[in-house]
This record gives C-alpha cells, sequence and structure tokens, in this order.
C-alpha cells in the first residue's frame, strides 16, 4: 500500500501500489480534471509532485512527453493518467475557480404561468383519543386530511406517535397530491421548499425553491463529479458499462456532487433537509439513467435505446438525496436517446408549443440538442458538437472558469478578455468562437480553415499579428510571458478542424430540422439560445463562423438556463409539469445518424 496526500485539499488516501493518481483521485474524491477519462489523450489531468518520484523525460510515458513542456517536466509535473504511484505521494493539484454563476445564477424565464405546486401543507386541530375513543394515532389522522384516501406510509407512520403528542394533538400533513409526505408538530404552513436539479454533463446546478412564494432563494453549482471517468457521455456509457459497480459509482459520483450543493443552500438560506418536500430532475438522457442508477450501456451503439422514455417518480431515500426520505423526486420524460429532460425543460421554459410563427431553440453544451417549432409540429434532434465547445479536444481549452479567455478581438494585434480579469489559463467556448471569427475576418483563417501560410497572404496581415502565425500549425493568441501558465496559448490548426467539426454538425442538425419542416433559414423568426453557453456566446461570431443560420442579429436571442428554468417551471405548478410531459410525446425525434442527407449538409456546414 502507498499513501497519497493531495494538496490543497489536504486529503489523504492509502491505495494499492501500482494504481494511477487519476485513480488516488476518484478514490478519494478529489476532482482532477480529465476529459478523455484517463486514456492519456487530452493531456488535461497535469498535477505536480511534491514528493515522490519525479519523472525525467526517460521516465514519462509517449503521452507525457506530448503534453508536458520540458519547464513542466523539470518542476515535477505529470500526468495523473499516466504517473503510477509506486511510493507515498505527495500531490499538489492546480486549483481553479469555476465560474458556476454564468449557469447557477442566470435569470428565470419570464412567468407566464399558474402558481399551483404539487405539494400543499394542511394544519389540524385532532382531538386527543380518550379511553372511551380509541381510534388509532393513522386513522385519526387520515380522517382530518382532505383527501378521500391516503395510503399507508411506513416512514410517516413510525414516528407519528412522537409527532402527534409533540404538537399535543395540533400538527400540519404535508401532503403531494394524494400522498402523505409528513407530518409534524404545530403549524408549518408557512415553511414549503422543493429543488430543482439540472444535471448536466459538464455542470451539475440546483435551486433552492420556496415553494410558498413561487421564488428562487437560492442556487448552487458544481463540475459533475463524474468528469474523472471523461468529460463526454459516450465515456461514462462506456464506464458504466463495466459492471454494476462501475454504475454505482458513477451515481454515487453525481448524487454526492448534488447533496454537497444542497448542503451549501440549506446552511445558508436556514432551511432544513427535511424541509424540502419535493425534487424536479432534468439532464440528458444518459445522465438520467446515471443519477437513477441504470443501465445507459445500450444508448452508445446503434439504435441508441434508452431504458425508460417516460417521466420517472421516485422517492429520494431510493436514490440518497439529502432531502425529506418521502420526497418525489420527478425526472422529466426522455424525447430519444440523446434528447432528453434537459431538452423538455427548454421546450417547456420557451414555450415552444405557444411561440408565434417558426423558433429555432439551440442548446449547446457537453451535447448540442436543437428544437425547431412551428407550423404545427416541434421537431428535435441531437448532435455530437459539445466537446470542442467546453474545451474537450482543443490544445489550451478549457471550461468557463476563471482564467480562461472569453473574448478575442483582432486589430493591430491581438486582443482577450479574461474571466476573473486574470493572466489567461486557456480558452473556454465562446472565447474559442470569438477568436475563429476574428481569424477568419482578420485572413488568419482561410474560409476552408487552414490557416495561412502564403507569403501574399500574411503580407496583408498587421506586423503584431503576422508574428502570431507559427508554421501554419499555430496562432498565438496570449505569448508566454503574459499567461498564467509560462508557456504560449495557442489556437493549433487541429484545435480550428475541431471547431469545423462540431459548428458543422449543429448547422447540419439545424438544416436537416428545416427540410423536414419544409422551411427555409429566412422563415426562423427567433433563434433561442439556450444554456450558459448560449447565454455567453457572441452573436455576431456565432454567425460569422457559421455556428447558427443566416438571420438578422435582432432575431437572436439568449434564454439563460432554459433546461433549469424548466424544472423550476414544472416544481412550482403542477399543470406546467403536466405540460413538460405532453411536450415530450408531442416532440418528434429526427436521428441524424440514418439521414440520408447528413453528411451531404455537415460536408457543406463545414467551412467558415
Amino acid at each position: 500500500m502507498v499513501e497519497v496526500r493531495f494538496l490543497p485539499a489536504d486529503k489523504t488516501i492509502r491505495i494499492q501500489e501500482g494504481m494511477s493518481i487519476l485513480q488516488a483521485a476518484i478514490a478519494a474524491e478529489v476532482r482532477v480534471e480529465s476529459t478523455c477519462g484517463g486514456k492519456g489523450t487530452c493531456g488535461k489531468c497535469k498535477v505536480r509532485l511534491q514528493t515522490g518520484k519525479i519523472g525525467n523525460a526517460e521516465d514519462l510515458t509517449p503521452a507525457e512527453k506530448k503534453f508536458l513542456t520540458p519547464a513542466e517536466i523539470e518542476s515535477g509535473w505529470v500526468l495523473a493518467c499516466q504517473h503510477i504511484l509506486t511510493e507515498d505521494t505527495f500531490v499538489v493539484l492546480e486549483e481553479q475557480k469555476d465560474a458556476f454563476d454564468r449557469k447557477a445564477g442566470m435569470r428565470d424565464s419570464e412567468k407566464a404561468w399558474e402558481h399551483a405546486p404539487a405539494i400543499r401543507k394542511v394544519a389540524l386541530a385532532l382531538d386527543p383519543p380518550t379511553v372511551e375513543e380509541q381510534t388509532a394515532d393513522w386513522e385519526r389522522l387520515s380522517r382530518a386530511l382532505p383527501v378521500d384516501h391516503v395510503a399507508f406510509s411506513r416512514l410517516v407512520a413510525a414516528s407519528l406517535p412522537q409527532k402527534l403528542r409533540q404538537g399535543k394533538f395540533k400538527v400540519t400533513a404535508v401532503l403531494d397530491g394524494a400522498k402523505l409526505l409528513a407530518v409534524e408538530p404545530g403549524d408549518t404552513i408557512s415553511r414549503s421548499f422543493g429543488l430543482a436539479i439540472d444535471i448536466g454533463t459538464t455542470t451539475v446546478v440546483a435551486y433552492l425553491v420556496d415553494l410558498n412564494r413561487g421564488t428562487v432563494i437560492g442556487s448552487g453549482a458544481v463540475t459533475n463529479p463524474q468528469n474523472v471517468f471523461g468529460a463526454d457521455v459516450i465515456s461514462r456509457i462506456t464506464y458504466a458499462a463495466g459492471g454494476p459497480e462501475k454504475l454505482r459509482e458513477l451515481q454515487a459520483k453525481v448524487v454526492g456532487g448534488i447533496n454537497g450543493v444542497i448542503t451549501q443552500l440549506t446552511e445558508k438560506h436556514g432551511v432544513g433537509f427535511d424541509e424540502i418536500y419535493q425534487a424536479v430532475v432534468v439532464g440528458n438522457t444518459t445522465m438520467s439513467h446515471l443519477f437513477l442508477g441504470i443501465d445507459p450501456t445500450f444508448l452508445a451503439p446503434a439504435p441508441f435505446i434508452p431504458v425508460f422514455q417516460q417521466e420517472v417518480e421516485i422517492e429520494s431515500r431510493e436514490l440518497g438525496l439529502k432531502i425529506l426520505p418521502t420526497a418525489v423526486v420527478t425526472v422529466l420524460p426522455n424525447v430519444a436517446g440523446y434528447v432528453g429532460s434537459d431538452t423538455v425543460g427548454v421546450m417547456l421554459a420557451g414555450n415552444a408549443d405557444r411561440l408565434p410563427g417558426l423558433n429555432l431553440m439551440v442548446d449547446i453544451g457537453t451535447n448540442g440538442e436543437i428544437i425547431l417549432a412551428g407550423k404545427g409540429s416541434i421537431l428535435t434532434c441531437s448532435t455530437a458538437a459539445g466537446p470542442a465547445f467546453e474545451g474537450a479536444e482543443i490544445k489550451h481549452g478549457m471550461r468557463a472558469a476563471e482564467g480562461a479567455i472569453e473574448r478575442v478581438r483582432i486589430a493591430s494585434d491581438v486582443f482577450v478578455e479574461v474571466i476573473g480579469g486574470t493572466k489567461a489559463r486557456g480558452i473556454c467556448g465562446s472565447g474559442l468562437i470569438d477568436a475563429m471569427a476574428e481569424m477568419v475576418r482578420a485572413g488568419v483563417v482561410e474560409t476552408s480553415g487552414r490557416l495561412v501560410t502564403k507569403e501574399a497572404q500574411l503580407e496583408k496581415l498587421p506586423p503584431l499579428v503576422q508574428k502570431r502565425l507559427r508554421g501554419g500549425t499555430e496562432f498565438v493568441l496570449v505569448w508566454a510571458e503574459d499567461s498564467a501558465t509560462g508557456g504560449d496559448i495557442v489556437i493549433s490548426q487541429k484545435d480550428v478542424r475541431e471547431l469545423q467539426l462540431a459548428k458543422g454538425a449543429i448547422m447540419a442538425g439545424i438544416r436537416i430540422l428545416l427540410r423536414e419542416a419544409g422551411a427555409e433559414a429566412g422563415d426562423i423568426d427567433k433563434v433561442l439560445l439556450a444554456g450558459a453557453f448560449g447565454n455567453y456566446i457572441g452573436k455576431e461570431s456565432a454567425l460569422g463562423i457559421g455556428l447558427l443560420p443566416s438571420v438578422p442579429l435582432e432575431r437572436i436571442a439568449a434564454i439563460g438556463n432554459a433546461a433549469g428554468d424548466g424544472a423550476k417551471i414544472a416544481l412550482l405548478s403542477l399543470p406546467e409539469k403536466e405540460r413538460a410531459f405532453r411536450l415530450a410525446r408531442q416532440a418528434k425525434h429526427i436521428e441524424l445518424s440514418t439521414d440520408p442527407d447528413f453528411q451531404e449538409e455537415f460536408i457543406n456546414a463545414l467551412s467558415f
């Protein structure tokens, strides 16, 4: 056995010799970035050895030689997925302040729905039993409730005698429809809370909601702890397919992450775990399966079949959520294998069935979901476009965290804006799109996607911009002396190709849906961008690289975290929750992988 201590997390774990640092980090529940799931293909899991064997170039794996600079090797940096532990080791993790407020703190959708939560509280004043009147506690309570029949609940009944007598038979019953969730001593009608949870592949967001007032009183977010098994859903499906233990591990990771956010919210806002009576959850189809602990194996291969498509209602105690054990957790329905309940949330919050005209909704996260609503139908599709936009497979790509370049402008030189106002560490999705649009406009990149190399092309560029082009293989955004990493931050030719593939897939999906609806880009009345990425993307840049169809700028609007908004609406309005169920059934899914025109549309959409 070897002992591994992680700093600054100050966590120590003993593991078998021969395991990797990444495996140790997973076991210690320490977050290490690993977008490729430990395959050694992304280079994102850099950590520094404070003690232990610090390798030289001869000791490193091919992956480490590829992704680590000589200066990093000299300073003791290794890739966590590649470095095998053979002795007690201190590992220093790179601290990264995530910009979670970009998703958790977005505005709510306009309230155009009835506030009618499923949870209701009823204050009761019961007659205490006597020798003459010996009605059992459960029956005494049941007869006073304003419902015809309440099913027996062993959990509620277990503490009922104490609750009744503690309140001197004046109690509050908590009902979800006709289901009795809890009995509380005294009058607690004024306190009633719920959770809306958006499980993203990259980020998990939870909203603490006051069910009485219909308002969000707090929100919190965490990087999805499953990310150590890979940045994309396929990596996680592959891991889950390894057996029941692997599946349980994935479920425990995401539930643990949610519980951490719940703890923070309840402590901050003075709410008890047992005062949270309901939760509504959205996520892509894979995330919904993993949250529920359901095997997603057959989502990966064609024909991409999920285990379930319908809405799921389950007691929180079955999942281990830190809320009232009898609280009902509703997972909104999926549409298809790669169009999940998060897309249903977008449709609900975005009023896909009520907006006039033809409306395009695009939710670009780790996966890209597209909705085309109008002319009496709702069409959906999904594209494998997200990893590039989330920073995966991009040389210096990263999430939207402190130190990420989020805006780029090219004039006499390159000018960048960085999240947090710090030195740049890498580039996030909105910065990548900005950079590409500017590079195309300035003539650094040809419309084909090739970095310019010809002398005549280079001469047209400003002198300082010319210096940033290196051998037709990369373009420097930030020089080493101005970066937080001590190395140049660049856009490589491979990065350009990755972005082309991602944006080409999105545009091809949009064109297929337009064809299916018998419409053209000019017929679109509104383009609504959902999600954190959509909220921060530069509209001009998105149009400039061909990510979105060519429509006037005023027709493009960001609608915030619409998936999370949909979960909130379903939590606060039973009629709207039922409408979400109907929207999922109404939507028609177009499977792009079998569409005969997709490949041609995809190729046509690659150029800038």
